[in-house]
């Protein structure tokens, strides 16, 4: 039992001497030459080691590099690509032994990338590990054999390995920096400082885990920080994230984005994670301030998410609103399939102050969106909304009394100018629109029904059907964006109006009543105003039923001129200024 303890202190005496040895006659700094060698080998670029190397081997094996720097070529903004402070690394020795990768504290300091696109569209990344792809490449001997060296097959008879553990002491990243720039593009962005920390880590335990980040993109500088628990799966093939919270701020020389918050209780892919988030600040011309919240989850296949109970509160003010202040709100219900790249609104509410739509919606990515929506509402009150219910008399008396423009050379090119009608070409939209009741410009509508559809260039409104003023309307329209000049075609049908309730509450005028029915069935080509007067062909047939004139009695003036002619006074009582009519009609072509 003496014999074999002295063997083991002879060992260990011998490993001590020799790793002393070793720090005392071998200095690492004898490797630069031979690392910038091989990462030239690998890469084509120069690896600068200017700071020491230092190791040591008990009772872990480590070391620390000084500062280092990995060359661009010539040509770029800065001359390095990656520059290091120094950096720090060690090993557990004892740990191996038992199949226990035990890594200390991994701490870089002051790191910098740097990545350009010059205008003319080389990159400092182009090229990188070429050379070492060349000397990679498996050439065949004369006799059409590989010349790659042979690798030893492990053994059919050969027992499994024991599975390796790893630790991991911390992770500190202290003051590193970035800059992406892209002077083709006209972009950059800088992170002028990055810091981020990660307390002790083995897989299947919790570790703590936080970062903050200063920088600019463009004009926009931002600030980010944020804290969480990470944990990874013994098997490494999941993780999960928990009490997630990240703070964010923005501003350029027109948007001030004061504040950004998220947060998420605890996130696992299957499961359903808790999100809140909130935004404060201004844009031009309109301050914002939301919150919401709402339940996310990711299938275990990673092929759909899926929002639950989505809520958005905001509050905006701004003179590009239609009103100083607004109060927006949103509910919905949402998924997204990656496989399909289609994204869906199984349900939704939203509401801008009194008005409310409720309905659903979908979106798929292709060349040309795809885009469906079915939208209701029980009333609309645009008048109210909009605050022109009390101005409609006035302006209707300006438009009467408003003198038409004479118009010279430059109105007359806007008026030979064609719509911009390209869009139509790059959208796939279908949907219907239903509203129960509806008000604007002081006409009252009920059971609006609208089907439209915008396919491969052409608009067309398919169903447009209401109800108004006791009668009906219906129509249907096509605009085809296709030709050299827009085709249109519009069909109309009025059955049933009154005419005098319709009049008093849109033009404040009561002169004509009846029952109103008006046929219009129009097509053309060209949409500018010059060419809708010269190329517009069809017909619109009016008819207007039982009614009556207001202002005038035709029969009384009748009476009163006869009475004139013969000298002496009408013998009549004064009547209501109102001339009935059994049919008006009349038809334009």
């Amino acid at each position: 039992m003496k014999k074999l303890l002295y063997v083991l202190l002879a060992i260990v005496l011998v490993i001590v001497v020799g790793i002393g040895a070793l720090l005392a006659l071998v200095d690492p700094n004898q490797f630069k030459p031979l690392l910038s060698e091989q990462v030239k080998k690998a890469t084509g670029r120069d690896l600068v080691i200017n700071g020491d190397i230092s190791w040591r081997f008990f009772p872990s094996v480590g070391f620390s590099l000084g500062e280092t720097e990995f060359k661009n070529p010539q040509g770029f903004a800065e001359a390095d690509l990656v520059k290091l402070g120094s950096a720090e690394l060690s090993v557990s020795v004892m740990p191996l032994f038992s199949q226990h990768l035990e890594i200390g504290n991994i701490s870089l300091n002051d790191a910098r990338v740097f990545i350009q696109t010059r205008k003319d569209g080389v990159s400092n990344l182009d090229g990188l590990g070429e050379q070492a792809a060349v000397e990679g490449t498996v050439t065949e001997d004369t006799n059409g054999t590989s010349s790659e060296p042979a690798i030893d097959q492990p053994s059919v008879e050969d027992e499994p390995m024991q599975p390796w553990t790893i630790s991991l002491a911390g992770v500190e990243v202290v003051n590193a920096s970035a800059e992406v720039r892209d002077d083709k593009a006209g972009t950059a962005t800088i992170i002028d400082s990055l810091n981020f920390k990660l307390d002790t880590f083995s897989p299947g335990e919790w570790t703590q885990a936080n970062f903050d980040i200063t920088g600019k993109n463009t004009e926009l500088s931002f600030t980010a920080k944020g804290d969480s628990q990470l944990l990874i799966a013994t098997d490494y093939k999941s993780g999960e994230l928990k009490a997630l919270n990240v703070t964010a701020s923005a501003k350029d020389s027109v948007n001030d984005i004061q504040s950004l918050v998220l947060g998420v209780d605890h996130f696992k892919v299957g499961d359903w994670a808790n999100i809140t988030f909130a935004a404060k600040g201004q844009i031009p011309d309109l301050a914002f301030d939301a919150n919401g919240a709402t339940r996310f989850k990711i299938s275990a296949d990673y092929n759909l998410a899926e929002l639950d109970k989505l809520t958005l509160s905001s509050d905006l003010k701004g003179s590009t609103l239609p009103r100083p202040e607004m109060k927006v709100g949103l509910n919905a219900d949402a998924t997204y399939d990656v496989a399909k790249g289609l994204a869906t609104l199984s349900r939704f509410e939203t509401s801008i102050d009194e008005l409310v739509l409720n309905g659903k919606g979908s979106f798929k990515n292709a060349i040309i969106p795809v885009i469906r929506f079915d939208v209701n509402s029980d009333n609309i009150d645009l008048d109210a909304f909009l605050g022109t219910a009390s101005s409609a008399k006035d302006n209707a008396k300006e438009e009467i009394g408003s003198a038409p423009s004479t118009g010279g050379e430059t109105s007359t090119v806007s008026k030979s100018e064609e719509p911009d009608l390209s869009t139509l070409k790059t959208l796939d939209i279908a949907g219907t629109v239903a509203i129960k009741k509806l008000k604007a410009a002081n006409a009252i509508v009920s059971d609006v029904q609208v089907d439209m559809k915008v396919q491969k260039g052409v608009l067309n409104l398919k169903r447009f059907n209401a109800k108004l003023y006791g009668g009906t309307v219906s129509a249907n329209a096509t605009v085809d964006a296709n030709g050299k000049l827009p085709k249109y075609q519009v069909t109309k049908h009025i059955k049933g109006v009154d005419v005098h309730a319709l009049l008093k509450d849109v033009a404040q005028n009561e002169t004509l009543a009846g029952t109103g029915n008006i046929d219009v069935k129009l097509s053309g080509t060209g949409l500018a105003e010059k060419r809708i007067r010269e190329n517009i062909a069809g017909s619109i047939a009016i008819n207007f039923a039982d009614g009556a004139i207001y202002g005038v009695n035709v029969p009384e003036m009748i009476r009163e001129a006869k009475a004139t002619l013969k000298g002496r006074k009408a013998e009549y009582v004064k009547e209501e200024k109102k001339t009935d009519f059994s049919a008006l009609t009349a038809t334009f072509k």
